[in-house]
């Protein structure tokens, strides 16, 4: 240490001049030393005297600052920690809503357990996307059976766009899936009986049930056909008549659900006209357009014709 030092110095003191050296003492400081330590005061003067200036060389106390307040920066401070409360608030918040829907996500049981308490957790289009349609299947049994006021008032909207969603797609998927939801799935069955009860459950849900009317007198399924059509049973709930043609007619007695003979445009796609009334001036006039797939009979449009 002592050699590298005397190395340093030798080498400082050859490149200064031959005044200089003489001039220095023992222990004495070089003068670019004490130049660099003047340098460095004067920066330090020139920094305290513009705090100085500025009023800043004296931090004032609470006891001051407190003093100072007005009413409006009373107003102000309040607003900023209203400000901070409400974003620590709705940013922990925020966190816990997106694990608990990412916890949903992660199984379609426990989704499905969700929607099953409230239809509208999701939207139609989000619940097709991460059920699948064997999952959504088992959501439009289980929303058709029940029967409390609120849930219906949720489900039939849920229920119509669900229905719209997988009947816009051509997989075998979404169509294996809507078959079975219409019960249509048997193809020794004739067409225009698939036809009747696609469309009666696709107004009606699988319990195909209209309420009674207001004196309690049940609704009625009327059918008009074809001489040659064959009949069979579609599963409403309630009496059944079917009449040969249109010029047939019967007393209203209660809500009635008629649909007229199915017509066929092509091999592959149909339409029946159906009514629903209610009461002698509350119903509706439909229009429901069919479609087979994979030998399976889809609705795929629908048109309101009338609706006193």
């Amino acid at each position: 240490m002592q050699s590298s030092f005397a190395f340093e110095a030798g080498e400082v003191a050859a490149l200064l001049p031959q005044p200089v050296l003489t001039s220095l003492k023992v222990g004495a400081t070089l003068p670019f030393v004490q130049s660099g330590r003047i340098c460095m005061s004067e920066n330090a003067n020139l920094f305290e005297e513009l705090l100085s200036r500025l009023g800043l060389d004296a931090l004032p106390t609470y006891q001051q600052i407190l003093e100072s307040m007005d009413p409006l920066s009373w107003t102000l401070i309040l607003l900023l920690t209203g400000a901070v409360i409400l974003g620590v608030f709705f940013t922990l918040n925020t966190r816990y809503r997106f694990h608990a829907f990412q916890e949903a996500e992660a199984s379609p049981e426990i989704l499905l357990a969700r929607l099953k308490q409230d239809p509208t957790y999701l939207t139609p289009a989000s619940i097709v996307n991460r059920l699948g349609s064997d999952t959504t299947l088992l959501l439009l049994e289980h929303g058709d059976q029940i029967t409390a006021p609120q849930w219906r008032s949720m489900w039939n909207r849920v229920r119509e766009e669900l229905l719209g969603l997988l009947s816009s797609q051509r997989a075998f998927g979404p169509i294996y899936a809507l078959a079975h939801y219409y019960q249509s799935t048997d193809t020794q069955e004739p067409d225009s009986m698939r036809i009747r009860r696609t469309a009666l459950i696709h107004k009606l849900g699988q319990r195909r049930f209209l309420e009674p009317g207001a004196d309690g007198m049940v609704a009625q399924l009327r059918l008009f056909r074809h001489h040659a059509e064959q009949l069979g049973d579609l599963g409403f709930d309630g009496p059944t008549v079917w009449l040969e043609n249109l010029e047939d007619t019967m007393p209203v007695q209660g809500p009635i659900f008629q649909m007229d003979s199915v017509q066929f445009d092509s091999v592959d796609r149909a339409s029946v006209n159906l009514l629903i009334q209610r009461t002698p001036t509350v119903g509706g006039n439909f229009n429901v357009l069919l479609e087979k797939r994979n030998d399976m009979w889809v609705v795929v449009d629908e048109q309101v014709n009338w609706a006193p």
